[in-house]
């Protein structure tokens, strides 16, 4: 179990070094202890395409989830990520857009 913690934490901690080097979109949203991520990765940045949305939840040591992602609509990515973030204010989660 121990080691399956600290690869999680590991790939989480590569990941988000990988994010904050290209462009991205991100939100972070809390309710009382729990934290969830939802973040658009453009791999190609400054190119819109092609893009992916990332959901992690960053306190439950899980590895950030690929919801979605788009190699020809510019917008799905952006899209699909306000659904999410306002899906998870409607649920009573408090959710601020994160600076890069």
């Amino acid at each position: 179990m121990w080691r399956r913690n600290f690869k999680s934490v590991l790939f989480l901690a590569a990941f988000l070094g990988f994010v904050a080097e290209s462009t991205a979109s991100s939100w972070t949203c809390r309710n009382a202890e729990l934290i969830r991520q939802v973040t658009v990765f453009y791999p190609n940045a400054p190119n819109p395409l092609p893009c992916r949305v990332y959901y992690s939840k960053t306190t439950e040591n899980a590895i950030p989830r690929v919801l979605w992602r788009a190699e020809n609509d510019v917008n799905y990515c952006e899209q699909k990520a306000e659904q999410l973030v306002e899906k998870l204010r409607a649920l009573g989660w408090q959710c601020a857009s994160d600076a890069f």
